[in-house]
């Protein structure tokens, strides 16, 4: 399979990457770094016309300061690059088949009883939210008979040497790896290997479109998310972090302090429906296992 992931170089595409060439397929990237596919039409074009995937995760990180500027980046990272990628693809003779394209669980509101399904009606309207409306309207305007399209709804992405794990790993080791806040707030997330994973079964499984909800099926709590932390690291306690602290800290070290505080509360029924079964389907299963390989 000759496979071309937008956005590439970064923590999930490096590792989508070095997955399918071990697998045995052809990966080439779109980036304005190196010697990669170019962020230009004809560029695109001539290389989407022999690609069977397309995977697209451009897009400024939103672990910063949501300021003016900051905001129309993120947002403009998105768009662009998915209008770009759509254009291309809707000028090929011969497109590819599949093309799916990075969203987000920002969407959802805040629910801590009720997990969000693909299907779920309740919205939220910040920031965030909007931006994923403007990506997956712009995903979806694109007509491509001859393309299925996914938007992978992703929560956080748990790695071994990249990503949020890390940084949570470091915080309990240093007798940090208290609750945040109230610690009441849902933590939605994946293993990356299930989120690749969850990229080959939808390659396979045809019947499969539209928005997917690339999630574990076993949010929690934040609370508990540390305490699993704890356990697993051996470490006896940890300091919690007052929301007032947070909200200074996050300020100081250049993000948002609502990326910790804020409850996302998702399930991935579209995917448990149509048969696929994750290899770390609770955090403690995720935890070992990053943990252990580090």
């Amino acid at each position: 399979m000759n496979i071309l992931i937008a956005g590439g170089t970064g923590f999930i595409g490096a590792y989508l990457k070095k997955r399918f060439e071990d697998r045995g397929e052809t990966v080439k990237l779109v980036s304005r770094k190196g010697t990669h596919v170019p962020w230009i039409h004809q560029a695109l074009v001539d290389e989407l016309e022999r690609t069977d995937v397309v995977i697209n995760l451009a897009g400024k990180t939103i672990n910063c300061r949501h300021t003016f500027k900051n905001k129309k980046m993120i947002l403009k990272s998105r768009t662009k690059a998915t209008n770009l990628l759509g254009n291309a693809i809707a000028a090929c003779k011969n497109p590819p088949l599949l093309w799916m394209n990075a969203s987000a669980s920002a969407i959802y509101k805040s629910d801590e009883i009720t997990p969000a399904t693909e299907n779920s009606e309740g919205l939220t309207d910040d920031f965030l939210a909007d931006v994923v409306r403007s990506w997956e309207y712009a995903f979806f305007s694109f007509n491509l008979p001859s393309t299925r399209q996914i938007a992978l709804r992703t929560s956080v992405v748990l790695g071994r040497n990249k990503g949020a794990f890390p940084s949570l790993l470091r915080l309990t080791r240093l007798g940090l790896g208290g609750k945040v806040g109230n610690g009441k707030q849902f933590f939605s997330w994946i293993h990356i290997g299930d989120y690749f994973h969850i990229v080959e079964f939808i390659m396979e499984n045809v019947s499969i479109n539209g928005i997917v909800n690339c999630t574990s099926p076993a949010p929690l709590s934040n609370a508990e998310l540390m305490q699993k932390m704890r356990n697993k690291a051996k470490v006896p306690f940890g300091l919690p972090a007052p929301e007032f602290a947070v909200r200074i800290g996050a300020f100081f070290i250049g993000t948002e302090s609502s990326l910790l505080l804020n409850s996302t509360n998702i399930y991935p029924e579209l995917l448990l429906n149509a048969g696929f079964s994750f290899e770390f389907g609770d955090i403690d299963a995720a935890i070992a296992d990053l943990i252990h390989s580090k």
